[in-house]
């Protein structure tokens, strides 16, 4: 089976036909830091049970949105290439737009290499364009250069990179956005996206319980600015939230839930 039954839905799970499907991918085999992002997928659906439906800032009732959680993908543990393979063939079932719950960011290669958007955006705090990290190609420290092969990346938000991960990414004229010049980034316009938010975009006193957390990062209402601007300009037809370590419904867990509702309600004013 591609899917597996899990301990329960994300809160939004709904009967109708879908806006987004939603599904989960436990998997954080190459983790070089904090583990436990295979857990990522059920503790945000946990912590999305204690948000209200309601946004107030946007006014809009998240019940209107209509979500089908899936459940998550049956991965295969410390086989890189296998994995990226099942994910391939589990989005090739569902189509989209969708919404992968990760698990480490090595999920968006093979989700972008079905959907083959015009831009991959990557809210991020680290580059991830190594070439190969520990001799895998497929590491979560590869993700952006991989996702390349497939199309544009933009990555906003990034504060930690190797010396040859800048280099590469000055030389090939990367559009790429530290926290200091967020009011310089250059959106793209009318173009098909696939969001990506590594949750260690925001400062660790937000969301501590990532992988690689790294000081200095966005406030959760900078990220949702720029999300907001992304929409506006363009189509998102998939994303992915990842690199979220907590076990259970903790801040970090909590802290992505409600990035995950209120990019859904920003996705619903910018579409109405």
């Amino acid at each position: 089976m591609i899917f597996f039954s899990h301990s329960g839905t994300v809160a939004l799970d709904s009967e109708e036909e879908p806006d987004w499907v939603l599904f989960g991918v436990p998997y954080d085999c190459t983790a070089s830091f904090h583990t436990g992002a295979r857990f990522g997928p059920d503790s945000i659906r946990e912590a999305s049970y204690h948000l209200e439906v309601f946004d107030c800032d946007l006014e809009v009732d998240l019940t209107g949105v209509h979500v089908k959680d899936l459940g998550n993908i049956n991965v295969r543990l410390g086989d890189p290439q296998a994995n990226c393979e099942i994910v391939k063939k589990a989005i090739s079932e569902v189509g989209h737009p969708f919404i992968a719950l990760g698990g480490e960011h090595t999920i968006a290669y093979p989700v972008v290499s079905v959907v083959n958007p015009d831009v991959f955006i990557s809210l991020d705090a680290h580059l991830d364009l190594r070439d190969e990290y520990r001799g895998e190609p497929l590491s979560h420290a590869c993700t952006s250069r991989r996702i390349l092969e497939v199309c544009d990346v933009h990555i906003y938000g990034y504060r930690e990179c190797s010396q040859k991960e800048y280099t590469f990414m000055k030389e090939n004229n990367i559009p790429a956005y530290k926290p200091s010049q967020l009011k310089e980034i250059v959106y793209p316009q009318g173009k098909n996206v696939h969001l990506s938010v590594d949750v260690d975009v925001l400062d660790p006193s937000v969301a501590p319980n990532v992988s690689n957390p790294v000081p200095g990062g966005l406030l959760f209402s900078e990220v949702v600015g720029i999300v907001h601007e992304i929409m506006k300009k363009n189509t998102v037809v998939s994303m992915d939230v990842c690199e979220v370590c907590s076990r259970y419904a903790d801040r970090t867990a909590v802290a992505a839930a409600s990035l995950l509702y209120k990019i859904l309600a920003v996705w619903w004013v910018t579409h109405e």
